[in-house]
């Protein structure tokens, strides 16, 4: 009688044991219902989440099986951390390798495309919200004096040497990092442009790229940007106003913080700043934009004219009519309107 209960007791343990070494295998394995076996599963990990809130998060996200299964195991075999971003998982991964990867931070690279002609403030902006840096962060490292020197920008801010393009960034980068890798990108694309920038002294690199961030915002067609450039240099030549309408909408929306105006009325132009080239003779003190190669091409390789005077051909088209007298000037804005009345 003994022999038989032992004999059962014996194979109710071979039974639980199998029992439970299947659940704790599947446990493991990964999660195959109700996922496509094709379709990435992308799922963002908060600075500072704790293991235990990521093991819950994965559980609601259907990516493993028994989330105190996991806390269990690491607690006793392995103390998985984590690492703050953005993830893609594959459904076909198990939960120690999507833990493995958590813990080595191989994350997903968040895309962000910085368009031309952006100041820092706007950029700040959309760096944010995507996740990859904090704006207000962002905005100080621009005025960091030791950054700034490492880099090779003179003047008092980044403003002007961040490279419109599309970028690849972790998320919750390190400020100095996206600032660094933006304004590197920045002076490879001057040296295809101009390969002597170096030879230029501060304030003649300076210069010019106030200059560019002015052209980016005056030019629609890309041919009329040597142009434009061209006429801004003879004007300083000559010691005349810029009366480059990018600065008082510069002043308007950055200094004043209003929105981007429709139009600059005249009394737009009387507004005290530093920035407004109808009032200073000199360049604005600083960058008004970050600009892009088309930008850049035309303020360090100007075209050679006598020009002094542009306004609108073809408003639709955004092309303009280049003068070199005040008279040929004033007929070509009288034609404009004219035109423009006439439609």
């Amino acid at each position: 009688m003994f022999k038989k209960i032992l004999i059962i007791l014996l194979l109710i343990l071979v039974i639980s044991t199998a029992g439970i070494t299947f659940y704790i295998y599947k446990s493991f394995q990964p999660v195959s219902d109700g996922h496509d076996p094709t379709e990435m599963i992308q799922i963002t990990i908060p600075k500072g989440e704790s293991l235990y809130s990521t093991l819950d998060l994965l559980q609601e996200r259907n990516l493993i099986h028994d989330k105190w299964l996991y806390k269990v195991y690491s607690r006793l075999i392995h103390p998985f951390s984590v690492k703050s971003g953005l993830y893609n998982f594959s459904p076909n991964l198990s939960g120690l390798e999507i833990l493995r990867l958590l813990e080595e931070g191989k994350q997903e690279l968040v895309k962000v495309t910085i368009p031309e002609g952006l100041t820092s403030s706007e950029i700040a902006i959309i760096l944010e919200s995507k996740g990859i840096v904090n704006q207000e962060a962002f905005l100080d490292s621009l005025k960091s004096k030791e950054l700034l020197n490492r880099l090779g920008i003179p003047g008092n801010s980044a403003e002007g040497y961040l490279f419109p393009d599309t970028y690849f960034f972790q998320l919750d980068f390190p400020p100095e990092q996206v600032l660094e890798h933006m304004v590197q990108t920045y002076f490879n694309n001057l040296e295809d442009i101009f390969p002597f920038y170096k030879e230029l002294s501060n304030a003649k690199l300076q210069e010019k790229v106030i200059l560019a961030s002015i052209v980016e915002k005056e030019y629609r067609v890309a041919v009329e940007a040597p142009l434009i450039a061209s006429v801004f240099y003879n004007r300083m030549k000559i010691g005349m106003p810029l009366q480059s309408c990018a600065t008082v909408i510069y002043v308007i929306t950055e200094e004043q913080g209003k929105p981007h105006p429709d139009r600059v009325f005249f009394r737009d132009l009387e507004i005290q700043s530093e920035f407004n080239t109808y009032l200073n003779k000199t360049l604005p003190p600083a960058p008004i934009s970050n600009p892009g190669k088309t930008a850049l091409k035309a303020a360090f390789n100007p075209a050679q004219t006598d020009y002094l005077f542009f306004v609108v051909k073809d408003a639709a088209a955004g092309t303009h009519n280049f003068t070199s007298t005040l008279a040929d000037h004033n007929n070509a804005r009288e034609s404009y309107i004219q035109g423009f009345r006439s439609k």
